[in-house]
């Protein structure tokens, strides 16, 4: 039996055949229609694409059928070519959605959640089409300028300096700008208080933008319970074991509703798909009518292992820039270069290698490491956050105050 498949309506063989005979007759023809087409534009001749590409681009001379006729109007065709193109993967997301339609085990939710993740499949199709294309500065130039002028009428109006993402750390915001687009790496060794200080510039997020945390090392009623435990000034050890002041904690749990409002946990397995976490980032945003939004990912190699993908931060960059929003990924280090055996680490960023290359893919790269030269009482502990890479900015330390027993970091006073 023949399959059908709606994407084969959107095909134009003679199209692609009559573009690359003109190319052919006209080889300058190729640079103008260069950052139109992509191997994905054609259906059938995409290797004929290539060789000729290959051809033109080494001074050689190109080849194909002589019976192949020129078009009429190359750049008309081509412009059709690239319409057929996203046609077919709008028809390609349309047939799996039918499919699930009738489909009667799949809930109507998750076909809700397909249908953004169809959406968002096929906007990042299109984006990867549009890069590597010459872009001109000269036609850059009064975006820039815009972006410049509503930049001083923000800070003219609000009469402070425009800020990111606000983490909720005074110096932390003054060497960042607050958390803008891209993927910020926390790295530090095991029981440095990664964990809790994500979950605390996450809180403090909530202030600007909707927050959504994938985790892979808590369930999300744990993962709420130590926010909320934060909030109380109660160790979640007593609330486990009973002994917990409920009274102080249900005060604690009322006083925190607007922010466990803006405030999502998504539990992370080995089918999370970074596309999957794009989508409900973006019914985040939706819901809370925001441009941006903050993803923590708890933690960055995990969710590559379970993946199976070695090599997922390009992806999760990729998430960020796709949501033009800050991805704050916890990292582990290398074993020997971070300096586990000393129990305090190192903020080195040759401690990230093995690791995918994290330290190049990353915008920004934070360490927690024991602090060397100051003390605190316990159970609290001296440890700083390290700004060892930033590419908005500068680099600098700050010096914390982490109380592992309440899951709080205090950000100590600078003298």
């Amino acid at each position: 039996m023949q399959t059908y498949h709606l994407a084969d309506e959107f095909t134009d063989i003679a199209a692609e055949q009559a573009l690359l005979a003109s190319i052919i007759g006209t080889p300058t023809l190729y640079w103008d229609v260069l950052d139109l087409l992509t191997p994905e534009v054609f259906t059938k001749e995409a290797d004929t694409w290539q060789a000729l590409a290959l051809a033109i681009e080494t001074d050689q001379p190109p080849t194909i059928p002589t019976d192949w006729l020129p078009s009429p109007d190359p750049h008309a065709t081509a412009h059709r070519l690239v319409d057929l193109h996203q046609r077919r993967l709008l028809a390609a997301a349309q047939e799996r959605l039918a499919q699930a339609l009738f489909d009667e085990t799949t809930p109507a939710t998750d076909i809700i959640t397909l249908l953004e993740e169809e959406t968002l499949r096929v906007q990042a199709a299109l984006r990867s089409s549009d890069a590597g294309r010459l872009q001109w500065a000269s036609a850059l130039l009064p975006q820039v300028l815009a972006d410049a002028d509503a930049r001083r009428l923000q800070r003219e109006t609000t009469g402070s300096a425009v800020l990111g993402v606000p983490t909720g750390l005074a110096h932390l915001d003054h060497l960042l700008g607050g958390f803008t687009e891209g993927l910020y790496l926390l790295a530090g060794a095991p029981g440095m208080g990664k964990t809790t200080l994500a979950l605390q510039l996450a809180t403090a997020a909530t202030a600007d933008v909707p927050v959504v945390v994938v985790t892979f090392e808590h369930a999300s009623a744990n993962l709420t319970l130590k926010l909320l435990c934060s909030r109380a000034g109660i160790n979640p050890r007593d609330v486990q074991r009973g002994y917990a002041d409920l009274a102080k904690l249900r005060a604690a749990a009322e006083a925190w509703q607007p922010v466990a409002q803006r405030l999502a946990v998504v539990e992370g397995s080995s089918q999370l798909t970074v596309a999957q976490v794009r989508a409900q980032a973006r019914r985040a945003m939706r819901q809370h009518q925001s441009e941006r939004c903050l993803v923590v990912v708890d933690y960055l190699q995990l969710w590559a292992k379970v993946a199976e993908d070695l090599r997922g931060n390009f992806s999760v960059r990729e998430l960020a820039l796709g949501l033009h929003s800050p991805v704050l990924a916890l990292a582990s280090q290398n074993r020997s270069a971070g300096n586990y055996g000393t129990g305090k680490g190192t903020a080195a960023l040759d401690s990230l290698k093995e690791s995918g290359d994290l330290e190049y893919a990353a915008d920004v790269v934070l360490f927690l490491t024991e602090a060397q030269e100051r003390l605190a009482t316990p159970p609290a502990r001296a440890v700083e956050l390290a700004v060892a890479k930033n590419r908005h900015g500068d680099t600098g330390k700050v010096g914390l105050i982490f109380r592992p027993d309440l899951g709080t970091m205090r950000e100590e006073a600078r003298v």
